[in-house]
């Protein structure tokens, strides 16, 4: 099961987390290329900064925008900014923080803890939080919510239409051949979907096992 997964902006490869462990898949999207770079190996050992910051494991995590280096880490309650460079130790930019403190718009929500979430295409500002079954888009900078929180069976019928519930991770798509588009991750499966702002998501691909087509993660 895929915990988390993000992709740096310097070397467009994918850093997938699962438990306490973590590899850095190098893929080409489209084609079922796909190998690891490096791992598995444990989070504590290659991760100091959210070592630092007590966090066991990465529950979700999501790319600040504007930053080829930055990320946002969740765990548990909690939320860390970190900045690293492939191959180079992490820096802990900020936190660690409760969620809620870091964005006082998620106070009374079910934002108290976050499983995944996604950069609106096009914003420089803003993503979409993903917990249980739930969503919103809010505005990380501002601290505001844009809309939501909603289900995703009431908001997302890509997903919906695949059998997702719930997200436990998603990345972009590297040199995407559609706009916004991005691989989702849900216990064994995945897919591909169109991530459109103010409109409906597009399943684009699948759903698929992770086990037949990302070989390389058969250690999740």
């Amino acid at each position: 099961m895929v915990d988390a997964a993000i992709v740096h902006g310097e070397n467009q490869q994918g850093y997938f987390f699962s438990g306490r462990r973590y590899a850095r898949v190098k893929f080409t999207p489209y084609s079922g290329d796909e190998t690891i770079v490096f791992g598995p190996q444990q989070i504590k050992d290659y991760w100091p900064a959210t070592t630092k910051a007590g966090f066991g494991r990465i529950d979700g995590a999501v790319a600040v925008e504007g930053t080829k280096d930055e990320f946002y880490f969740f765990f548990g309650a909690r939320v860390i900014r970190v900045k690293f460079s492939p191959g180079g130790d992490d820096t802990l930019l900020e936190g660690p923080l409760k969620i809620t403190d870091k964005w006082k718009s998620l106070v009374s929500t079910p934002f108290d803890t976050i499983d995944a979430a996604i950069n609106v295409p096009g914003s420089s500002t803003e993503a979409y939080l993903f917990s249980g079954t739930n969503s919103v888009r809010i505005d990380l900078s501002k601290d505001k919510i844009i809309y939501g929180p909603y289900t995703l069976v009431d908001q997302w019928p890509g997903l919906t239409s695949a059998g997702f519930d719930a997200v436990d991770a998603a990345i972009p798509v590297p040199n995407a051949k559609v706009d916004g588009e991005h691989y989702v991750f849900k216990g064994s499966q995945y897919v591909r979907i169109q991530v459109i702002p103010g409109a409906a998501d597009k399943l684009t691909w699948g759903p698929k096992p992770i086990a037949d087509f990302w070989k390389s993660l058969d250690w999740s």
